[in-house]
């Protein structure tokens, strides 16, 4: 009489233990890899954001504004999560305030805000935090120069560097944090300390 091949029951246990194994080691590496993915994606959507609000500034000699937005429409009315969303808009103006308007982009119009982009919250549990001297927009003006409202006064000012960037953190915490600086020119740069050299920190 012969017997079928097959697992006996201790080469099954085996397996199982050995592949209890390996995937206790694989799935954190697995993790760690989506949630890198998930923080670069972010962040390049970020600043490709920044990046297009520069260069609509630039083209259009005008003054351009991002801030965060919940609603895709309006500005924050205080200091929020830039995780929440954000909108860019040409502040045609000049009120650091954005007016919703149907034909604000319209050719000829030169009285009335034109939206440029509006983002929906960001994916996952991050936050996308600004220095205080980017809590509520950046702006950039005619020549592409970055410009800051730190007080809140609806008046631009100059942007000083340590305090003009932003922090992305995941659950992993401040260990893992990235972040994205933006120079008095208006340029960006991916940073993962603060422009000061400190350590990022998470809320």
């Amino acid at each position: 009489m012969k017997h079928a091949p097959g697992f006996t029951l201790i080469e099954l246990m085996t397996t199982i233990a050995v592949l209890g194994v390996v995937l206790g080691f694989a799935v954190p590496g697995v993790q760690q890899l989506v949630q890198n993915n998930r923080q670069s994606t972010q962040l390049n959507t970020f600043g490709a954001t920044l990046a297009m609000a520069r260069s609509e500034a630039i083209k259009q000699n005008t003054r351009v504004v991002v801030c965060p937005s919940s609603d895709r429409l309006t500005c924050a009315t205080a200091p929020t999560g830039w995780q929440v969303g954000w909108i860019a808009y040409v502040d045609r103006n000049s009120d650091l305030l954005h007016t919703s308007s149907a034909t604000g982009c319209n050719e000829g119009v030169t009285t009335l805000d034109c939206q440029l982009i509006a983002q929906g919250q960001l994916s996952g549990s991050g936050t996308l935090s600004g220095a205080s001297g980017v809590l509520g927009l950046i702006g950039y003006d005619g020549t592409g120069a970055a410009f800051c409202d730190s007080n809140s006064d609806r008046v631009p000012e100059s942007c000083s560097s340590s305090v003009t960037y932003f922090t992305l953190c995941d659950t992993r915490g401040a260990a893992s944090a990235r972040g994205l600086a933006v120079s008095a020119t208006g340029r960006t740069a991916v940073i993962d300390k603060q422009p000061s050299g400190s350590a990022l920190t998470c809320p």
